[in-house]
């Protein structure tokens, strides 16, 4: 069979791996992450596998690394909805919040646990905040 079907289960994952790994150098230059805190936000991804894949754009990711990747998507985009000034929206990560699930941490500090459950808790209270 000579067709190619573009919408195959693994066409459609190899897109999300390539899109997943286009955004990692964008939200750490937004949010101003080191490579060691990608790697973290990432769940402790190694070093060179985090280098390979931001340098290839292939290298393959697992189910828990893609959501990683759309709860700091959504995290971005819930943030430039809320706040009109860019910088407003990228320097929130870094001021001291005293609502849950922060209690008194900068989203940085909580973000950095390392935990998806962090990720996610961050993007749905920003996703209730907005409405």
């Amino acid at each position: 069979m000579t067709h190619i079907d573009l919408l195959t289960p693994q066409v459609a994952h190899d897109a999300k791996v390539q899109a997943a790994w286009k955004s990692l150098p964008a939200l750490a230059e937004r949010f101003h992450f080191s490579e060691a805190e990608m790697r973290v936000l990432m769940g402790d991804m190694p070093r060179a596998t985090y280098r390979k894949g931001v340098a290839l754009q292939s290298t393959r990711l697992n189910r828990d690394q893609l959501d990683r990747v759309s709860y700091l998507l959504g995290i971005m985009k819930a943030l430039r909805l809320l706040y009109v000034d860019s910088l407003q929206a990228y320097s929130w990560i870094d001021r001291a919040n005293s609502l849950p699930p922060f209690n008194g941490m900068t989203p940085r500090q909580y973000l950095l646990d390392g935990s998806l459950r962090h990720l996610s808790d961050t993007r749905r209270m920003l996703d209730a905040w907005r409405g």
